[in-house]
């Protein structure tokens, strides 16, 4: 197989056309079918470009994945415009409705493409909103954090002074007597049955027994200090953290935002640059629709039309022969 046969097996494929039709026809329907691959071609890489990009910076995926919605989104284009390819006759309301999708690709595109374009813009803009979101909401998060940083200050000097009251009784009297009574029992002559006498009462030392709540209270100072810090180095950091989460959650709206009413609003250079890459993407998603309803039937156009033609003629003859056995 010679490569212009593999060029023309390969369009085919692509386009939906009969390779073995096409290849008994006259170099008119090849040369078409090799058009209309071209076509398809430029959209296809174009939005692949686009998915790659799309999926990349606003859906956060790997390379691989950015790749994997790169293909996802050149499928997508080929099966729309083989729906206009393989499109039998010309349908005024298909013609329109493609039209349609193409001024909405064309919107799409344009500004994903922009948004690439002007990223650097777009992303010094963006800082200067998360700034200002972040002037807003810091403020508020560090008035939270003081008032439970004084709630930890005052549950501290709470436990301190309980614990200096402790200890001090504790330094007092580490040791203490503890009495401890042991009851004495004696065989009743009359039932038989011990029973008790009496009770002898003995003292023993022992250590005061608030030395383990000492203990205790150690461990829950301990405790609202590691907090006390926690929420102090949480309250320095609070401005990097809070610019830090803003940034991580800005999406494709957010951004698409910023575009427009900081940077194409705003510029009169990139609003043109916007409309001309509008007009292109339009020309580009409307190549195809142009070629197919501007061209004049060629030879394999007519050669489908004709065995669609004989094909229903088959089967209207099948149903009067039917008709007549009835």
């Amino acid at each position: 197989m010679t490569m212009k046969d593999l060029w023309l097996k390969t369009g085919c494929f692509i386009t939906g056309h009969n390779y073995a039709i096409v290849k008994n026809s006259s170099e008119a329907s090849a040369k078409a079918v090799k058009k209309y691959l071209s076509a398809i071609l430029i959209i296809a890489t174009l939005w692949g470009f686009i998915g790659f990009a799309f999926t990349k910076r606003y859906l956060h995926g790997s390379t691989l994945v950015a790749v994997i919605g790169a293909i996802v989104m050149i499928i997508i284009i080929i099966q729309i415009e083989r729906q206009i390819i393989l499109s039998v006759g010309k349908n005024k309301l298909a013609f329109a409705f493609r039209v349609l999708i193409g001024i909405v690709m064309a919107i799409i595109g344009s500004v994903i493409l922009d948004q690439v374009m002007f990223k650097e813009d777009v992303e010094k803009h963006k800082i200067e909103s998360v700034q200002l979101k972040v002037n807003e909401i810091l403020p508020i998060k560090t008035r939270e954090l003081t008032m439970q940083i004084n709630q930890l200050d005052s549950a501290i000097k709470a436990k301190e002074t309980e614990r200096a009251l402790i200890l001090a009784d504790y330094n007092k009297n580490p040791i203490i007597s503890a009495p401890t009574a042991t009851a004495r029992y004696e065989k009743d002559s009359t039932s038989g049955k011990m029973v008790e006498i009496g009770r002898e009462i003995t003292t023993s030392s022992i250590q005061n027994p608030k030395a383990e709540l000492i203990v205790q209270l150690d461990a829950q100072l301990k405790a609202f200090q590691e907090q006390k810090t926690k929420k102090e180095n949480e309250k320095l950091n609070m401005q990097q953290v809070l610019e830090d989460d803003l940034n991580a959650k800005v999406g494709f709206l957010d951004e698409l935002t910023i575009l427009f009413s900081s940077v194409l609003l705003s510029s009169g250079i990139a609003l043109t640059i916007w409309i001309l890459l509008f007009f292109f993407f339009l020309s580009i998603e409307l190549f195809v629709l142009v070629n197919k309803y501007g061209d004049t039937a060629n030879d394999y156009d007519k050669t489908i039309i004709h065995q669609m033609a004989v094909r229903i003629q088959m089967l209207e003859n099948m149903q009067e022969k039917q008709g007549q056995l009835k």
